[in-house]
């Protein structure tokens, strides 16, 4: 039995017909790699919202009863394409999330989440239907936290995960929008969620018309960027990423869908594929009609005192606080440094040092820091690339820099934190420009003024309010850090600009706390010509912050 239904995204019943039904019948023999083009359900789109979604459609038992007998042994014969595409998405997903806990919606035989837990994320979790799949993924890949059945049914506590994906899922739903909104209350507050989906406004989609692979008996909703991001944000979401996403296959299953296409062609190119012995070669293809979009909780005024509740919740489990020093020639002053570094406040120290010519290595390993030593000296920012790299691989979910030539009070580190942990700041300055600190503390005028006049300036040009954006004393949460792609940042003094300004890009909240500085012969400082460099250092970088700003020119190092 077929079901009229109405528009899933703005809930309206006036729509026009796009496609036609021929031969209607339940999908009782689905699989994932079905390659054949023809249509079995009439799509029509909503004329209020522009939603493409099959209408009528089976029962919602009946697509559940499908998908639980399904069995798809060539799905396994490109394991080694779809664990390169797994990888792809998971590189972009842990630029903004947490590697804590990862759940995949509608998994299949747990691919992605295999390299997700090779990839050092903490937990994975998986939803499927398919007890063919969840066998393989239990069984094989021994995974263990898959759930056979449908999501609600698992019953995941709220906030629980770092990160949901759906991955060429959304699509099959019955109901999208329930199962986002379902997604979002088991997301934490700096969750992430990933959708991938064949893209229906894609220029291909348009071109081939009904003959478009997309086009599937078990797709029920078919969406375009714009679609998407609107039923994103009707379920409380605001999308952060939007991607051209490409899929990796055998050349022999490339052409299996090529087929049904043009027979002719298709002869040629599979007697040349088998000629060269190409069929289990694996080529990476975007064809441009698969869209991927990632997005986090919004903060709308409806939301927040839900936001402010999970918050809330979240602070009564304990951050991981690691302290990182970024070290050249520290020997004389690392012990002073590390011995006021308050130890109730932090779980770990670790130093990096940039190949000192003293004896910094010799002390750090007797003080009993974990301590990395780079290959030749790469500067101040390359450092700090190596400093935050390495904390969050040993799990922080808060890292604070301190100096260790004893210049910044690491006495401070409390207060410095404290704004993080309670989730009013992603990241926290120490500023030497608040309550006299600097003077007071032996900074050279010259250079105090200098500092002034260009906090002054960036201030003007990022509309901000910071007193000093120069300080070597800060605290980052782990989300800001995952945020931005501060690996792309100068290997050099410049960095400390550079990581605001991609903070600032993505909306992080940045709170400053007043300290006080030592300066003395054995602390390292900037000379004047190297100052002048930085200062026009700083220009530049502003002026690659306007015209990515204004969309005149984009910069990867931005994104």
């Amino acid at each position: 039995m077929l079901l009229e239904t109405k528009c899933n995204l703005c809930g309206a019943d006036s729509f026009f017909v796009l496609f036609r039904e021929s031969d209607i019948y339940l999908p009782v023999d689905y699989k994932i790699t079905m390659h054949e083009q023809g249509r079995s359900l009439r799509l029509v789109k909503c004329r209020r919202c522009g939603l493409i979604y099959a209408n009528p459609r089976p029962q919602v038992n009946a697509i559940l009863a499908s998908y639980a007998e399904m069995v798809d042994e060539d799905y396994l014969k490109e394991e080694s394409g779809r664990r390169l595409s797994a990888r792809y998405t998971l590189k972009f997903l842990k630029k903004s999330a947490k590697k804590g806990k990862i759940l995949e919606i509608g998994c299949a035989a747990g691919f992605l989440l295999d390299e997700a837990k090779n990839d050092g994320w903490e937990e994975v979790y998986g939803v499927e239907l398919s007890k063919w799949a969840v066998a393989y993924a239990r069984d094989v890949l021994k995974l263990e936290n898959i759930f056979e059945g449908a999501l609600k049914k698992a019953r995941y506590p709220s906030s629980y995960f770092d990160a949901v994906v759906l991955k060429d899922t959304i699509e099959h739903l019955f109901s999208p929008k329930d199962i986002l909104v379902e997604v979002r209350r088991i997301l934490k507050p700096n969750g992430v969620l990933c959708v991938n989906t064949p893209d229906v406004g894609s220029l291909l989609s348009k071109m081939l018309k009904a003959r478009w692979w997309g086009l599937k008996d078990a797709h029920l909703y078919y969406f375009t960027k714009q679609t998407l991001s609107e039923m994103f944000e009707s379920c409380g979401f605001v999308t952060i990423k939007s991607r051209s996403s490409a899929r990796s296959f055998t050349l022999g299953y490339w052409l299996g869908k090529a087929k049904h296409y043009n027979s002719r062609l298709f002869g040629y190119i599979s007697w040349l594929v088998n000629l060269f012995n190409l069929k289990n070669k694996i080529f990476c293809f975007n064809l441009g009609d698969q869209v991927e979009m990632f997005a986090r909780k919004s903060r709308k005024l409806k939301y927040l005192e839900e936001l402010e509740a999970e918050a809330e919740q979240q602070e009564h489990t304990k951050k991981k606080v690691i302290v990182v020093l970024p070290a050249y020639n520290a020997g004389k002053t690392i012990k002073k440094t590390v011995a006021d570094i308050p130890k109730e406040s932090v779980d770990e120290i670790i130093l990096v040092d940039d190949v000192s010519k003293d004896n910094t290595v010799e002390i750090a390993k007797k003080l009993g820091l974990k301590v990395f030593v780079h290959k030749k000296n790469s500067g101040y920012g390359a450092n700090q690339k190596t400093c935050y790299t390495k904390a969050l691989e040993e799990g922080a979910d808060i890292v604070v820099m301190v100096h260790p030539d004893y210049q910044y009070d690491p006495k401070v580190i409390p207060l410095l934190i404290e704004p993080i942990q309670n989730g009013r700041a992603d990241a926290v300055f120490g500023s030497r420009m608040m309550k006299g600190g600097a003077l007071e503390g032996g900074m050279p005028p010259w250079k105090h003024n200098a500092n002034i006049i260009l906090t002054a300036f960036e201030n003007v040009m990022l509309g901000t309010y910071l007193t000093e954006y120069h300080s070597g004393f800060r605290a980052y949460s782990a989300k800001y850090l995952r945020s931005v792609n501060f690996v792309l940042n100068s290997d050099g003094f410049i960095f400390d600009t550079e990581i605001i300004i991609q903070g600032l890009l993505k909306y992080m909240r940045i709170e400053e706390v007043p300290i006080r500085t030592r300066y003395f012969d054995e602390a390292s400082s900037i000379k004047f010509w190297p100052s002048v460099i930085y200062g026009l250092g700083i220009l530049k970088m502003l002026l690659k912050y306007v015209l990515h700003k204004g969309e005149i020119t984009r910069f990867k190092q931005l994104e």
